[in-house]
C-alpha cells in the first residue's frame, strides 16, 4: 500500500511508492542513474547520468517515459546540428562522429 504525505505548500499529496521489484530478476529497484547510448543517421551519441531506475542486483535500468521522451528530442537534435555542421566543413571527416553528453 502507498504511504501518502501531505505537502504544506502545495496542499496535494505526494505518493512514496512501495519498493518495486525488477521484472527481469525480481531484484530490487532503487533511484539511480544509468547511461543510454544511441546510432542515429550515421552519428554515435551517449548519453550519460540519466535519472533511472536501476535494479541493485542484475543493473537493469527503467527510464519514464517523460524522460525517455526529453533525451530523445535532445538526441535528434544534437544529430541534426551535427549533421548540418558536417555539411557545411568539409574539413570535418565523414567517417566518425560520436559525441558525449552528461545530464
Amino acid at each position: 500500500m502507498d504511504k501518502r504525505l501531505s505537502t504544506p505548500k502545495e496542499g496535494r499529496e505526494k505518493v512514496i511508492p512501495k519498493e518495486r521489484k525488477c521484472p527481469e530478476c525480481k531484484g530490487v529497484v532503487k533511484p539511480g542513474r544509468t547511461e543510454l547510448a544511441y546510432e542515429l543517421a550515421g552519428v554515435k551519441i551517449t548519453v550519460k547520468n540519466v535519472c533511472a531506475s536501476v535494479c541493485s542486483k542484475c543493473g537493469q535500468s527503467f527510464i519514464s517515459g517523460r524522460v525517455a521522451e526529453d533525451v530523445n528530442r535532445l538526441v535528434n537534435r544534437i544529430t541534426e546540428d551535427i549533421n548540418s555542421f558536417v555539411r557545411t566543413q568539409p574539413q570535418v571527416s565523414e567517417g566518425s562522429k560520436e559525441v558525449a553528453i552528461a545530464v
